[in-house]
């Protein structure tokens, strides 16, 4: 008996530290220090805010990958989460601050078949929440591509869509549903 009960408070315990957020994940309005690009040192040290739809709106930090979103237009960014995409559907694009924690843990799910990449130079991240007829999966599409804006290259795009889609769905299941 004893030894079940240690067994199972060692099993919680395992998946509670598996199912955490990563202790690094954090979201901020101002470009955090040790943000980056990964191993690109240009774009890590030029990746600035900048005016109009260049404005960063947030910066993600996360433990294996950094990001951010910008104000946008109608084709990236906030603005194009507001719209509802490119379809206007306004009803799984929200923007509020549970929203942005969805966001976060998307961009920071590092559980098998999460992360995928159906073209060059863009990730689709994923988290599944919610139960039953409740279930949803954030949809969170980012780019690596620089952002040129005025004659400036004001480094990584961020990014460049989000929202969920019913059911719990890997990062195929966001690209055949893409807003």
């Amino acid at each position: 008996m004893k030894r079940q009960v240690i067994t199972i408070c060692a099993t919680i315990s395992a998946l509670l530290v598996l199912a955490g957020s990563p202790a690094e994940a954090s979201v901020h309005r101002k470009k955090p220090s040790g943000w980056s690009c990964d191993f690109d040192d240009w774009c890590t040290k030029n990746t600035r805010s900048g005016p109009g739809s260049a404005h960063v709106v947030y910066w993600f930090r996360g433990d294996f990958g950094d990001t951010l979103i910008r104000t946008g237009n109608a084709s990236y960014g906030i603005k194009h989460i507001q719209q509802g995409g490119s379809h206007k559907r306004k009803a799984n694009h929200p923007t509020n601050s549970a929203a942005v924690k969805l966001w976060d843990r998307a961009l920071n799910n590092y559980a098998k078949g999460s992360k995928g990449s159906k073209y060059k130079d863009t990730m689709t991240h994923t988290y599944k929440y919610g139960r039953g007829k409740k279930s949803r999966t954030m949809c969170v599409m980012t780019s690596s591509l620089h952002l040129k804006h005025g004659g400036k290259d004001y480094g990584r795009k961020g990014v460049l869509t989000a929202f969920w889609v019913k059911g719990h769905v890997g990062w195929k299941g966001c690209n055949k549903k893409f807003d």
